[in-house]
């Protein structure tokens, strides 16, 4: 399978200060599960990472902070916060509501190519489950709903949903074994798919949402089974849908 190549949200472009290209770079590594909850973040470890002085890895961490992605202790430390089953459940409420509105305002604007691309990155999408390679699986599947929702033409609805995106990142791959362990005959995204290549706006909606559905119930068992201490083993096979 062809790696599809898709719109990254989360990039710098050309001419961006180089504080914006860390910023950037960060994003994405937040975004795929490169940091865990509880992280600690050392400036001085990442700025050789990205061939930059300590000063613009300084301000991306701190514009991450004051949107609230990254915390600092008492001590001044910046770490990569615990997100609760409150704020996940409040995350996910208004993702329903905004992710609803892109995916049916974009549902007559994708494009043919746009639509095969969905295809390929959902193909790569399983053989990543598949691996239990899951930060792949969260790069790609940022991936698919972005594009979906980049074609709505609507950047500060866009926006919103990636800082919220990004404010549960650290947590999302943890779903993913727990997503395996259920093997229904169709998954949210091959209803997305069916509904994106349909042109069927409330369908699209309605398929983003259940998606948003099945991803906070995961999360939330994740939540419970940490609390309770219980060991928690991945299946060996999964279909990832």
């Amino acid at each position: 399978m062809a790696k599809s190549k898709g719109k990254d949200v989360f990039c710098a472009v050309r001419g961006d200060s180089l504080a914006e290209q860390v910023h950037a770079q960060l994003a994405r590594m937040i975004l795929s599960g490169a940091f865990a909850p509880n992280d600690r973040i050392n400036l001085r470890q990442i700025a050789p990472d990205f061939s930059v002085s300590v000063t613009p890895v300084r301000e991306a961490v701190l514009r991450l902070v004051s949107d609230g992605i990254l915390q600092t202790t008492d001590r001044n430390a910046i770490v990569v916060p615990q997100r609760g089953a409150d704020e996940i459940r409040e995350i996910f409420e208004i993702r329903r509501v905004l992710e609803g509105d892109l995916a049916e305002a974009a549902a007559t604007k994708l494009p043919p190519a746009d639509i095969e691309a969905l295809r390929e990155t959902q193909a790569d999408f399983i053989m990543a489950l598949e691996k239990k390679d899951y930060r792949e699986a969260l790069r790609l599947n940022t991936e698919l709903h972005f594009r979906i929702y980049t074609a709505a033409e609507m950047p500060v609805r866009v926006k919103i949903v990636e800082g919220l995106w990004l404010r549960i990142g650290p947590t999302l791959r943890n779903m993913y074994p727990i997503l395996t362990l259920h093997r229904p005959d169709s998954s949210p995204h091959d209803r997305i798919l069916s509904a994106a290549s349909a042109r069927d706006a409330r369908g699209l909606r309605e398929a983003v949402v259940a998606d948003l559905n099945r991803s906070e119930e995961a999360l939330l068992e994740y939540l419970r089974r940490a609390e309770e201490a219980q060991p928690f083993v991945s299946p060996t096979q999964g279909d990832g849908r």
